[in-house]
C-alpha cells in the first residue's frame, strides 16, 4: 500500500492533513502515533474508505482504492474500529458470519467451515451461542477482530485497538495481533496512543503532528525522548530491562518540585 500527496481538509477549512508520503509494506506491523489532533483519526478513516482525500491517492496493488468496489476493497482490507454498536442482541457466531458478506449475498447461507478455524484460532470457540452482551471488553475485542478475519483479508486497519481493555487484555490483544502477523502474514496498520505497544510491536512506526508526518521509521529511531519532548511536550527516558528498552514518562519540570 503507496500513500502518496494525500491531503483531507473538513468543511469551514479546517486541515486534517497534509500531503502525507509513506508505504506500507507487506507484511509489515505499522504504528500511527501523535497527540490528539494530529490527524491519526483521519488518515485511518481515509485508509478505510470512509473519507474521500481532498488530495492525493492511495494504491493498493498500484492501483487507486477508488477503482476497487466496496465488496473488492472489504476482500483486501479489512477495519476494526475503535467503537462498535450492537443493535440487537446478536450472538458471537452470527456476528462473525457478517465478515462473509464481501464474498456472498446477505441471504446466501454461511460458510460455517471456513468460520470455524478462525474461532478456535482466537479460542472463541466456547463462546460462539452467547450474546455479545454477556462478554468481557477483551473478548468482544477478539470477536470483532475474528468478523474482520472471515473477510480474509490481506490488511488489517485498527482504530486504538486497545483503549477500552484492562492491562492484562491489552497485552494478550497485542501479543495475539503479533502472532496473526507472524503467521497468517497479515499486514497490519494500528493507530495507537500506548508508546510502549508502539516500541515494541511494530516494525514500523509513523509520527504524525498538525496533520503531518514528524517522523517515520523504526521504532527505536522515531520513539524517542527528544523528539517526544517536542512533539507530545512530554519528558521521559528510556529504562532497560530483561525484555527490552520502555518509555517511562516523568514529571515535567515545572511540577516536579
Amino acid at each position: 500500500m503507496q500513500v502518496k500527496q494525500l491531503s483531507y481538509t473538513y468543511p469551514q477549512q479546517k486541515r486534517g492533513i497534509d500531503r502525507l508520503d509513506f508505504t506500507i509494506e507487506p507484511g509489515s506491523m505499522t504504528a500511527v502515533i501523535g497527540p490528539n489532533g494530529s490527524g491519526k483519526s483521519t488518515l485511518f478513516k481515509l485508509l478505510a474508505r470512509e473519507l474521500k482525500p481532498t488530495a492525493g491517492t492511495i494504491y493498493l496493488d498500484q492501483q487507486p482504492i477508488t477503482m476497487f468496489s466496496a465488496k473488492a476493497y472489504a476482500r483486501k482490507v479489512a477495519v476494526v474500529h475503535q467503537h462498535n454498536l450492537l443493535y440487537d442482541d446478536i450472538s458471537v457466531l452470527d456476528l462473525v458470519r457478517f465478515g462473509q458478506l464481501p464474498y456472498h449475498s446477505l441471504l446466501a447461507e454461511p460458510d460455517d467451515a471456513a468460520i470455524k478455524p478462525i474461532l478456535d484460532y482466537l479460542e472463541l470457540t466456547p463462546l460462539q451461542q452467547q450474546s455479545m452482551a454477556e462478554l468481557s471488553g477483551g473478548q468482544q475485542q477478539r470477536v470483532w477482530l475474528a468478523l474482520a478475519l472471515a473477510q480474509q483479508p490481506e490488511y488489517l486497519l485498527l482504530d486504538e485497538p486497545t483503549t477500552y481493555l484492562d492491562l492484562h487484555f491489552q497485552a494478550s490483544f497485542m501479543e495475539l495481533l503479533a502472532k496473526l502477523n507472524r503467521e497468517m502474514h497479515l499486514t497490519i496498520v494500528m493507530i495507537l496512543h500506548d508508546l510502549n505497544q508502539a516500541r515494541h510491536f511494530s516494525q514500523q512506526v509513523l509520527m504524525l503532528a498538525d496533520g503531518a508526518i514528524v517522523a517515520a521509521g523504526t521504532p527505536q529511531a522515531v520513539i524517542t525522548p527528544a523528539r517526544l519532548r517536542e512533539v507530545f511536550q512530554i519528558n521521559t527516558e528510556l529504562i532497560a530491562t530483561t525484555q527490552g528498552e520502555f518509555i517511562a514518562q516523568l514529571p515535567n519540570q515545572s511540577t516536579a518540585n
